[in-house]
């Protein structure tokens, strides 16, 4: 007869877990008890009970604050799931199958954050005022590790983003920004020309997209200086600094000085609605979802014409 043994029960409480996910995210244990209403002295005791009932440091003190150890960063994916599916749970249990209560917590890349997002959020809020909304705005892979790590659950991006699901919902164009003194004739711009100029790489999340484009048309990326801002990118090439290449939608109305041209021939950026593999389809991500779907391609050709 095979024998059993014996397996420590392990049954932290769910307030615990909910502390350890917002130290995780703040970095601060101060941060996150204030964030979850509980004194600083309560929030280290239930940390403690907590490592001890899992017999592992879940953090590493710094000199800024709180740092995820191993044992942590591996736990950290399966206590978002489980509190995700809880908050469904709770959103199930509170009527929210009619959207009268909830959260909604979105990720997007700067450019869709200030286009696309802002309408769509004003509709969603016009039709379930009730429900709740943060947004995270970051890079293609700030993006990505939020959805992963069950932070967001619905996310916009650049295809493709490994690690979630994806599906494509609009494009938007790359344009070559340039300064208007030097490219004042010209109605398109091939990439050969464009990797010719002194470059301005964005920083921000556009970077494996615009290697992705030079490699396609045989071109090595030309010498580039990196600059996270968009802004920053438009104010060089409008002092004829040199040029970059940028998103239609990142461009709505260049600076005097520069111009947004299409290339030749024309690319485009596929923008993606990206769903977290960790969190639980709730009524109200199903329902943003859907608007999504049904408004954003009308949206962004608004915006091109715009």
């Amino acid at each position: 007869m095979p024998r059993m043994h014996n397996m420590k029960k392990i049954e932290p409480s769910i307030a615990a877990l909910r502390l350890f996910s917002a130290i995780a995210q703040s970095g601060k244990l101060t941060r996150a008890a204030r964030r979850l209403h509980i004194s600083q002295s309560g929030a280290s005791h239930a940390l403690s009970v907590l490592e001890a009932q899992l017999g592992a440091s879940l953090f590493l003190r710094n000199h800024e604050g709180l740092e995820l150890s191993e044992a942590g960063r591996r736990l950290l994916p399966y206590v978002q799931g489980v509190l995700s599916n809880l908050e469904a749970v709770r959103e199930e249990l509170s009527a929210l199958a009619n959207l009268q209560s909830g959260t909604l917590h979105l990720a997007s890349v700067p450019s869709l954050a200030a286009t696309i997002l802002p309408p769509l959020i004003r509709e969603f809020s016009r039709r379930y005022p009730r429900i709740e909304i943060s947004l995270f705005e970051g890079t293609d892979n700030e993006v990505r590790d939020w959805l992963i790590s069950g932070m967001a659950q619905v996310g916009f991006a650049a295809l493709p983003v490994e690690g979630v699901q994806g599906e494509e919902v609009a494009r938007d164009e790359w344009l070559a920004l340039v300064p208007e003194r030097e490219f004042r004739r010209k109605q398109e711009l091939g990439l050969r020309e464009l990797s010719r100029q002194k470059f301005f790489m964005s920083g921000g999340g556009c970077e494996w997209h615009i290697q992705q484009l030079f490699a396609g048309a045989g071109l090595a990326v030309p010498e580039h200086l990196m600059v996270r801002q968009l802004a920053t990118i438009q104010a060089m090439v409008a002092e004829n600094l040199g040029a970059s290449l940028v998103p239609s939608l990142s461009v709505l109305h260049p600076l005097k000085g520069s111009r947004a041209l299409p290339l030749k021939p024309r690319r485009f950026r596929r923008i993606g609605l990206l769903r977290s593999p960790n969190a639980a389809r709730t009524p109200a991500a199903e329902a943003w979802i859907a608007l999504t779907k049904a408004q954003i391609g009308e949206l962004v050709k608004g915006a091109a014409r715009a």
